[in-house]
């Protein structure tokens, strides 16, 4: 099954800091992608309302149909791969896929996939360093008029994430901020 549990620790990051990141890191503009998120729920916040979240992704080449659920601290990311031709055709009816692993769980969750809609959109700049102790992620993502950047640590346990993403925060200066999942801050700006 597309499943998969993401132990992610997040930072929202001044402009200063996120440029000071990417020259520290050595991160050039060569390794950086964009993706665009377009979100999905109903018309009465079903999935808002169950602290879960329904994207399709694009990718240049590809794109993916993701939905995440919680699961203790963190989420259980379910996902149908598309081709982006597919994701498109969706995007374009306001529909979904309604076979696959993302179906199914929307079942499980008893969400109709013809009550979706899509609500609101994101394009986020990505740049990714892997590193022995996980991912570091840095991001830039715009939607309507604003921008804001952040940072996101991804580790494979969250006791040792926990502790690398402080000390790492620490090394670099970088005060601790409560930062709010993409898809609130975006929601907030509509």
């Amino acid at each position: 099954m597309a499943q998969q549990i993401e132990i992610e620790f997040k930072n929202s990051l001044t402009k200063t800091e996120y440029t000071n990141l990417l020259k520290d890191l050595n991160l050039s503009e060569n390794e950086s992608y964009t993706q665009e998120n377009h979100y999905y729920d109903t018309k009465d916040w079903k999935l808002k309302n169950k602290h879960s979240a329904l994207r399709i992704r694009l990718f240049a080449t590809s794109a993916e149909l993701t939905l995440k659920t919680p699961l203790g601290e963190d989420l259980l990311e379910t996902t149908d791969s598309l081709s982006l031709k597919e994701a498109k055709q969706f995007l374009n009816s306001q529909s979904i896929k309604t076979n696959g692993y993302v179906a199914a769980k929307l079942a499980e969750l008893q969400i109709h996939p013809e009550d979706l809609y899509v609500f609101g959109s994101l394009v986020t700049k990505r740049y990714e360093k892997k590193i022995p102790q996980g991912l570091i992620v840095l991001d830039e993502s715009s939607y309507g008029t604003k921008k804001d950047y952040e940072i996101e640590f991804e580790a494979n346990s969250r006791e040792m994430g926990k502790v690398y993403f402080e000390q790492f925060l620490k090394k670099y200066s970088i005060k601790k901020r409560p930062t709010k999942n993409k898809i609130v801050r975006m929601m907030e700006s509509i």
